[in-house]
């Protein structure tokens, strides 16, 4: 089939030309400087799209990280103009005037750098690349499939389109992306494109208006040519590629880039067996940029869903929510909670890309929520949970009680027991091997067996980074201590937004503290209003659980301001069918108090708690107010 590409030259008449596929190289031969194409190529008729996908690796000054359009995760931009750091950047058009100040700076997380100068330089590309084809191999993609080509200052990867046989379609600019945000680490932040790991990849190298120079072609300001690079290159390690890269070539030499590059896009290669479903079924993440009303995202889609709800400029209002309207309209992705209850309270579940606080006194049930929350969401998604209290053996005991099959207290007793310690060793095990059946391969626990000291965000960082896959992921820490996490307050809770801010994963954290259950719990009173000024500003939700002296008839009265007989019947019957007629001596009802919940109410909610069973039961629940 005949196709078609754009072909750009600075130069030409115009600026741009449609050409048949076979003539670039006799482009290539008039125009040598600047000849760049367009990224997809079509057919005669219709809007189908073809053409190699390709991923681009650029070294990246301090200017780009302000104008790419996308977030770069854990790092923080400042512009300081005449020695005074702005509170917020400006949006585009003033930054651009801004930075064509003598005495502007960009600060990058606390460094200074002039706008032109490099922070991320040609070895970061070079180690982002390696990476970026590791991933792709891990997929099938043979290497060999890879046409490699490289500038001084850039590093680009084109992918064969019969290997990953998605080309003919009218979205495979989507398709591809896709795929580049699988294999660049690239994420949803809040509806922002976020860069995580691999900081050089070029996110815009899948949108169809991204222009690409041609192989043999000289770079306009470089005036070296994009040449091809193997394998071996590789292996020779940094000074050498790059000495590789900067050679100048002949005419001949350059031409035959091209003809070699020809030749790569028109032979026929057959597609890696489920290749295509897979890359269908990954997440498709926020093209980069803005989507503004009436106009397109960077990929040439309207951005509908998942816009980010603030921009982070200084601008007008007006133009903030229109800016952001899309994503004002949508309601945010959550992470469903233990109950239906919590989540109605929380506003649809824990708000995702955040972080949740549940704090409380000992003993009142935070690590048997957390355990059940976990056990509960490692059916979708990957789940890290981390304890500084508990070993293996403990959260695994708890959880094999969660089964039913096994009393926590009678068992532990009997294990105990001379008399009965053999069969309470066979139920024990049986319970265990039941509990493992019923796990997946998501949930990844550390305990005390990491003989890790304090809580410390660094090495919950380093465990998240660990986890499998590329998609969102719970992350528990359970049972932190204040004194712990009073070390450096503030840093340590910017630094978990931070951890959560990449889009994926959600944090939540239990900490251990001295809240006394007071006489009127359904109002919020001083020591509320200590913790919401202490937390509020840090996290998404604080969920306060108590369990001292709580019953059913306090619960009533406090509902209904008097002791209602019948409807403290009606909840003790709930509790029960709930339970599944287990009532035990150690059970107690808890109060979750909601104080504060971005995107949901302040409610108070009863819960039947079953130690021994480890899990909760949601029996009712009151607006709170204050008091």
């Amino acid at each position: 089939m005949q196709q078609f590409v754009s072909l750009y030259q600075a130069n030409m008449e115009g600026g741009e030309a449609r050409s048949d596929l076979i003539r670039v190289p006799e482009f290539v031969k008039s125009s040598p400087d600047g000849a760049f194409r367009g990224l997809y190529f079509s057919g005669e008729q219709g809007s189908a799209l073809y053409g190699p996908m390709v991923i681009a690796f650029a070294v990246r000054k301090a200017r780009d990280l302000l104008f790419e359009g996308c977030d770069y995760a854990g790092v923080e931009i400042q512009l300081e103009i005449g020695g005074r750091r702005l509170p917020q950047l400006p949006v585009a058009s003033e930054l651009e005037r801004l930075l064509a100040a003598e005495d502007c700076l960009i600060l990058i997380n606390g460094n200074q750098y002039k706008p032109t100068t490099e922070v991320l330089g040609f070895q970061q590309v070079y180690d982002d690349t390696v990476k970026c084809i590791e991933a792709l191999k891990r997929l099938g993609i043979p290497q060999e499939t890879m046409a490699i080509y490289a500038t001084p200052e850039e590093i680009s990867l084109e992918i064969h389109a019969g290997v990953i046989g998605l080309e003919g379609s009218d979205d495979l600019d989507q398709s591809y992306y896709r795929l580049l945000g699988a294999v660049g680490d690239i994420r949803d932040s809040g509806g922002r494109a976020s860069k995580a790991s691999l900081r050089t990849v070029v996110v815009q190298s899948c949108s169809r208006d991204y222009r690409v120079l041609l192989p043999g072609s000289n770079h306009p300001t470089l005036h070296r040519p994009r040449v091809g690079v193997g394998a071996s290159h590789f292996a020779y390690g940094i000074a050498a590629f790059s000495d590789f890269c900067s050679k100048k070539r002949t005419q001949q030499e350059s031409i035959q880039e091209t003809l070699n590059w020809l030749k790569f896009v028109q032979t026929p290669l057959p597609p890696v067996p489920g290749l295509a479903d897979k890359i269908r079924q990954m997440p498709l993440p926020p093209w980069p940029g803005y989507a503004r009303k009436g106009g397109k995202s960077a990929g040439g889609q309207t951005q509908t869903a998942g816009a980010k709800a603030a921009s982070g400029r200084f601008q007008p209002l007006k133009a903030e929510i229109t800016e952001s309207l899309a994503g004002l309209k949508q309601q945010p992705k959550t992470v469903p909670s233990i109950s239906t209850g919590l989540d109605k309270s929380l506003g649809g579940g824990w708000a995702a890309g955040a972080v949740h606080v549940i704090t409380g006194p000992r003993e009142t049930g935070k690590g048997s929520l957390l355990t059940q929350q976990a056990l509960l969401a490692q059916k979708n998604m990957a789940v890290l949970y981390v304890s500084y209290e508990h070993s293996l053996r403990e959260f695994a005991t708890r959880a094999a009680a969660m089964t039913g099959v096994v009393n926590l207290s009678d068992l532990l007793a009997q294990l105990q027991s001379n008399a009965s310690a053999e069969q309470a060793r066979k139920v024990y095990a049986a319970a265990l091997e039941r509990f493992a059946d019923g796990l997946g391969e998501n949930l990844v626990f550390s305990g005390l067996e990491a003989n890790r000291g304090e809580f410390s965000v660094a090495d919950l960082q380093q465990l998240a980074d660990m986890l499998p896959g590329d998609g969102d992921r719970l992350i528990i820490a359970e049972s932190v201590s204040e004194t712990a996490l009073n070390e450096d307050f503030a840093g340590n809770m910017r630094a978990l937004r931070d951890l959560a801010g990449n889009g994926r994963s959600t944090v939540l954290l239990s900490v251990h503290s001295d809240i006394k259950c007071g006489k009127r719990p359904h109002f919020i009173e001083e020591d509320d209003l200590a913790l919401l000024a202490r937390y509020q500003r840090f996290c998404s939700s604080l969920l306060v659980m108590l369990s001292e002296k709580v019953n059913l008839r306090r619960f009533v009265g406090l509902l209904k301001g008097q002791i209602d007989a019948q409807l403290v019947g009606s909840l003790e019957q709930r509790a029960l069918q709930l339970a599944g007629g287990k009532r035990l001596k150690t059970d107690t009802f808890s109060l979750l108090r909601l104080l504060h919940s971005r995107n949901g109410r302040r409610d108070m909610l009863l819960y039947l708690y079953q130690p021994d069973f480890i899990r909760f039961f949601e029996l009712a629940s009151t607006v709170m107010s204050r008091s």
